[in-house]
């Protein structure tokens, strides 16, 4: 690690003693250096939301602060939060709405534990209604069918209230759940369901295919809160400088991308594996002048209030309305965010 110059402090006896005595323990213990990096292991939904985590972890931001982040690709919110409950992954990069689902314990899955909690932001969701070639419409949906993670999720409600506002009924579409979002791009684009809820690069991949952009989720919802970072109040009570640590370094990141284009369009090429001209429309997605990503990893409120508002009009009661119960605020302010 490269360390800032200083002035060099007078050379004494006491000074050539600990120096001395400084060597020797490192000598006897040569993994002292190792011991002091923090391991952890973090899940996240591929997309363009996730270029601030792979670029925390390729440019060093990580490392530098002392931390050794293993990031985790998952296939769907139970598997990622299962992980969670049991142990098994320390954090997430997820959708807001899932915490609060499961720490109203009204989740997709029984999980053990009900103390979930988003402390810092990454983006507005992102979410595009996109569809099948010759569906031009919201309204011409009626009578297709439509992929969702699960239905007791809050991109769910962000579909059905996409759906509600041009007028299309519940009863007029059928609905399947196809997983996250890499999974439902797949299927949509293989002729499996007619439209789906989707993120830059899927949107990018599957316009370029024929499909067609029939809305983006923010442009009739307004503010929503979409990917966040999430954790268990245990682990976060346990382990707050990790947290305050790991947030400091994504920010980190999230200030070198959004001013290295070229840096973050070829880490985008190698994480996502996609190519060049995908990964520039993508990152124009999250960093352009309408982009989606928080640069200041500031969780939004209002936003927030928009996903609860969408989970009290289509779930079972059990959350809130207002952000407090769900949130942990601390950690942004005490990484200076």
């Amino acid at each position: 690690m490269t360390r800032p110059e200083t002035q060099n402090p007078p050379v004494t006896r006491r000074a050539l003693l600990a120096a001395a005595g400084a060597t020797a323990a490192a000598a006897l213990s040569p993994r002292r250096a190792l011991a002091q990096t923090r391991a952890l292991k973090v899940g996240y939904f591929p997309g363009v939301g996730t270029l601030p985590l792979w670029a925390a972890i390729e440019l060093g931001f990580f490392a530098k602060a002392g931390l050794e982040v293993t990031a985790l690709p998952t296939p769907a919110s139970i598997e990622l939060f299962g992980a969670i409950d049991r142990g098994e992954l320390d954090l997430a990069h997820t959708s807001v709405d899932n915490p609060i689902a499961y720490d109203a314990g009204v989740g997709a899955a029984t999980l053990k534990n009900r103390d979930f909690v988003a402390f810092a932001g990454v983006d507005d969701g992102m979410l595009r209604l996109v569809a099948r070639p010759g569906i031009a419409t919201i309204a011409e949906l009626r009578g297709k069918t439509l992929a969702v993670d699960a239905m007791s999720t809050g991109y769910a409600f962000a579909l059905r209230e996409l759906l509600a506002r041009a007028g299309v009924a519940e009863h007029d579409v059928t609905f399947v759940a196809k997983g996250g979002t890499q999974q439902r791009a797949q299927g949509l684009m293989a002729g499996a369901f007619d439209a789906t809820l989707v993120t830059p690069p899927f949107d990018v991949q599957a316009n370029a295919k024929g499909f067609t952009t029939l809305a983006r989720a923010t442009d009739v919802l307004g503010a929503y809160q979409g990917i966040s970072l999430v954790t268990r109040r245990a682990w976060l009570a346990e382990n707050r400088p990790a947290a305050v640590t790991y947030v400091r370094a994504f920010r980190a990141a999230l200030d070198r991308i959004a001013t290295d284009r070229a840096s973050a369009v070829a880490i985008l090429m190698r994480n996502a594996k996609i190519d060049e001209a995908t990964a520039n429309a993508s990152y124009e997605a999250a960093f352009g002048p309408h982009g989606g990503v928080h640069r200041d990893a500031a969780l939004d409120l209002a936003g927030i209030r928009t996903v609860l508002a969408l989970r009290a009009k289509y779930a079972p009661p059990g959350a809130g309305t207002e952000p407090a119960p769900y949130v942990d605020t601390t950690i942004l302010r005490d990484a200076g965010v």
